[in-house]
């Protein structure tokens, strides 16, 4: 998809890369502070911009297995009833 961009071959793994570490990234910030509310509006905020950007630049990808829409979708979902869950035991 990197590639479909405009990106090389190179700059597209080098751009996959850094995206892996990212997420990891956002799954630490998530354990380590997860009892604020900003690591999960940041990950719910990351799937929609994510999908968003499937949808505009390769939209062919949403009819497979596994598609960014059941992916997103899913990750949005526990980032959601994370954060009603997170907001019941601050009452």
């Amino acid at each position: 998809m990197n590639m479909a961009v405009g990106f090389s071959r190179s700059e597209a793994v080098q751009l996959a890369t850094v995206a892996g570490v990212l997420e990891i990234a956002m799954a630490v910030a998530i354990l380590i502070f997860w009892r604020h509310r900003w690591p999960l509006l940041l990950t719910l905020a990351s799937m929609v911009g994510l999908l968003a950007f499937v949808v505009l630049v390769q939209p062919l990808l949403l009819g497979g297995a596994f598609n960014p829409i059941t992916t997103n979708a899913a990750v949005a979902a526990l980032s959601i009833a994370s954060l009603h869950l997170l907001q019941a035991t601050e009452k």
